[in-house]
């Protein structure tokens, strides 16, 4: 029944979800989350006050003097959470994982996963309930940040953010969801398919700091706009259309550095997330259709990793070694 099986769904992710909650690792993990990303808004946001300020000045004197058309503020409060999303992708996929871990090893050491796996509950709704459950600890979690971030900027920075923006926050913030959730489930998976929890969480952050520090750092480095700062086009006087028109000449080389930076989840994380908190000035103006456009890329590569991992978990319940007694 339809009903039955929703049911154990609920209570396998209620369950996962108190465990959660009573684990002291994942407090202290949530602690530091919060406080690097109150930390870090706050800085950027005392600036952005006196940047503000200057240019309420500005537009109080054109106004008093006369002027009728002045230009626009080139601020933007949504990019001072650029640190928060930084923090997210680099803390929060540990949090994932780590939550992901403590799923199955805490199974283990109960001696409820052999349990489980012999009453009528399938290795899917055991996978998904563990994946519903995280998803709400997840979602609690990037909300506590997100509302961290935005109060900074509001009362820190005196520029709240509007409705147009509140909506591109919330689908930046959705995939951060989407993202740790991918993590979560590369944790569980690890920690699933070998018969030492700690090896399978070794594992895991293995690919953790390959995938979201090296990955990314080799594309950096390897891109030839990052080799002076402020850019190297910039430096030159070449706007966004030079730049295509010069890298079309290097195709080779800019295919084998795309190459390596496309198998980094957490690049494809950043490029939307950054494009959705207007961090690239280039995408300030666009509309939201023409920012999916630009970032159709790494949409389609997060649904691959989003959809990917998930299938491995399932797998690995579905075919849990045999756990020697005592062994976790």
């Amino acid at each position: 029944m339809a009903s039955d099986r929703r049911h154990r769904v609920l209570t396998i992710a209620r369950h996962e979800y108190r465990a959660a909650a009573r684990s002291r690792i994942l407090v202290v993990l949530l602690a530091i989350l919060v406080i690097a990303t109150a930390g870090s808004v706050i800085v950027a946001a005392a600036e952005y006050a006196s940047r503000l300020a200057d240019y309420q000045a500005y537009h109080a004197a054109a106004v008093a003097g006369g002027v009728t058309q002045i230009a626009p503020s080139p601020l933007a409060p949504l990019s001072l959470l650029r640190g928060a999303f930084e923090y997210i992708e680099i803390i929060g996929a540990v949090i994932a994982i780590t939550l992901g871990y403590l799923t199955v090893s805490r199974e283990r050491v109960n001696r409820t996963l052999p349990l489980l796996m012999s009453r009528p509950v399938t290795s899917g709704e055991l996978a998904a309930g563990s994946l519903l459950g995280a998803v709400g600890v997840i979602v609690t979690l990037v909300v506590a940040t997100m509302a961290v971030a935005v109060l900074s900027v509001g009362l820190v920075g005196h520029d709240w953010i509007n409705v147009g923006q509140a909506g591109k926050l919330m689908l930046a913030f959705g995939v951060a969801v989407v993202y740790m959730a991918t993590f979560y489930c590369l944790g569980a998976f690890t920690t699933a398919s070998t018969k030492v929890a700690t090896n399978g969480l070794m594992v895991a952050l293995g690919i953790w700091l390959f995938v979201v520090l090296v990955l990314p750092q080799i594309g950096d480095t390897l891109d030839a706009d990052n080799q002076i700062p402020g850019g190297l086009f910039a430096a030159l006087g070449l706007g966004h259309d030079g730049e295509v028109q010069i890298l079309t000449h290097f195709t080779a080389y800019e295919t084998v550095r795309t190459s390596i930076e496309a198998a980094s989840f957490a690049k494809h994380f950043e490029r939307f997330a950054f494009a959705m908190t207007d961090v690239k000035e280039r995408f300030r103006s666009l509309s939201l259709p023409d920012l999916f456009f630009q970032v159709r890329a790494s949409i389609v590569w997060i649904l691959i990793y989003a959809t990917a991992l998930p299938i491995a978990l399932n797998h690995s319940f579905r075919n849990q070694p045999s756990i020697p007694q005592g062994e976790t």
